[in-house]
């Protein structure tokens, strides 16, 4: 038996005879405000403008009850696996890890794995990890996703000597809320609003921008590119307004963007997304960036938030577009995998 399987049958045991410290699975009965306020703790001035809304999000959910948020935790997915595991040590959740189904079957995505600060450098991560990773296995899972910080080494560290191996990165940048744009919100030369048609020609170009084994980590869904009434009325029940628009050369979509306003209370900053095939790199990203914000500048629910944009493998023309318009640098992420072996029939 391997060390790792000795920590991990070890604190089984514990957390089965003796609760009082090990690791458990997570019971939104009892753990899920426990485990929203570690999140917070652990990630402190670490979230982005999704990352808190999220958090906040977590935090209405233990209100409202444990059962909805044994279905909210789980993305709504059947799955084999528990929710996550949480550390105990005389009662207080000092570490967490989440895991969720993928959107490819037989995966499974590693929300995030927080420990108390006050707790840090005991093991504690590794012992969540080496749990999460054997339960993948013993369901015949195919393989293990998550993100990481580019500026958390230590984490990267782990993560690697796990096997974890690097598929993609995505720059986050924001543009502070209250900066003034004067273009107004008409379609920009070079531009035409997306149509319904469209969505082939859309997947088309996410698929030309974001690497095949990158985009089941960022969760990239057909039915967000789809264009029409059932669109826009899913994105109105999530308390969103959803424009595009598209650049197109000889009959092909070279670029797009789409801007998100959010007019629901409960989010105070908005989104874009930003697309250029390779083969079009400086061609079109500030005509797309300033259609983009200028739209958002424009609507009532927009105007005064922040926006949000994800790149995933930008270009150098693209961030300078992107700073151009008042957007600054938030952060990193690294999209990393592990195949798993299934287990034996």
């Amino acid at each position: 038996m391997s060390g790792g399987e000795t920590v991990i049958s070890m604190a089984v045991v514990q957390s089965q005879e003796c609760p009082v410290v090990g690791i458990r699975p997570f019971d939104p009965w009892r753990d899920a405000r426990a485990v929203t306020e570690l999140i917070a703790d652990a990630f402190q001035g670490q979230l982005g403008p999704d990352g808190e809304a999220a958090l906040a999000e977590m935090r209405r959910i233990a209100r409202w009850g444990p059962l909805l948020g044994w279905y909210s935790w789980s993305g709504g997915r059947r799955s084999s696996l528990p929710p996550g595991f949480v550390w105990v040590n005389d009662g207080q959740v000092l570490g967490n890890l989440s895991i969720r189904p993928a959107i490819e079957r037989d995966a499974y995505i590693i929300g995030n794995v927080a420990v108390h600060p006050d707790h840090r450098r005991k093991g504690i991560a590794r012992m969540l990890m080496e749990m999460a990773i054997a339960e993948v296995i013993a369901c015949g899972g195919r393989w293990i996703g998550l993100e990481v910080r580019g500026d958390n080494t230590a984490a990267r560290s782990l993560y690697e000597q796990f096997g974890f191996r690097e598929v993609g990165r995505t720059v986050h940048m924001l543009r502070p809320a209250d900066l003034k744009m004067d273009l107004q919100p008409d379609t920009l030369p070079g531009l035409r609003p997306a149509r319904r048609e469209d969505h082939t020609a859309l997947l088309n170009l996410v698929y030309a921008v974001v690497p095949p084994m990158q985009r089941p980590l960022l969760e990239l869904r057909r039915a967000d590119y789809r264009l029409g009434w059932e669109r826009r009325l899913d994105v109105w029940l999530a308390g969103q307004r959803e424009a595009w628009w598209v650049a197109e050369v000889d009959g092909v979509l070279q670029g797009a963007v789409r801007a998100v306003c959010h007019w629901s209370t409960r989010r105070r900053f908005n989104r874009m997304e930003v697309l250029v095939r390779p083969t079009y790199t400086g061609r079109f990203e500030d005509v797309l960036v300033r259609q983009g914000v200028a739209w958002l500048c424009s609507r009532p629910w927009g105007k005064r938030g922040m926006i949000e944009v994800v790149l995933p493998s930008p270009s150098l023309a693209m961030i300078q577009a992107l700073e151009a318009h008042g957007f600054e640098m938030l952060r990193v992420l690294i999209q990393m995998r592990l195949n798993v072996a299934p287990r034996p029939l």
